[in-house]
């Protein structure tokens, strides 16, 4: 039962670390910015996928690159008055990751 309990705490723990990531923006993983990074990136991604202009309040594209037969976006986000930073794959299907802003 102990291992159990610390299996679930460590799955809870990497889940909270990226809930977006992880495609589990949702309470208890997410908090309420978690929860409007999703939002804010799910209109964001329709405009990186067509390649349009996005709006400098919201996201700024700090590189952008090719790979695998995807395009990799890395977007710093305005989010409640937090910076964020993801980089976005696009392909086939879209996928993100947290990564720290500074680099």
């Amino acid at each position: 039962m102990l291992a159990g309990l610390v299996g679930s705490w460590a799955v809870g723990t990497v889940l909270a670390s990226d809930p977006i990531g992880y495609g589990v923006p949702v309470w208890p993983f997410a908090d309420r910015i978690d929860r409007a990074e999703n939002a804010l990136l799910s209109q964001v991604v329709p405009v990186v996928r067509d390649n349009l202009p996005l709006n400098p309040a919201i996201a700024q594209v700090l590189r952008k690159t090719d790979a695998y037969g995807s395009e990799f976006w890395t977007l710093k986000l305005n989010v409640d008055g937090e910076t964020r930073c993801r980089e976005v794959a696009i392909g086939l299907n879209v996928t993100s990751r947290r990564v720290d802003c500074s680099g």
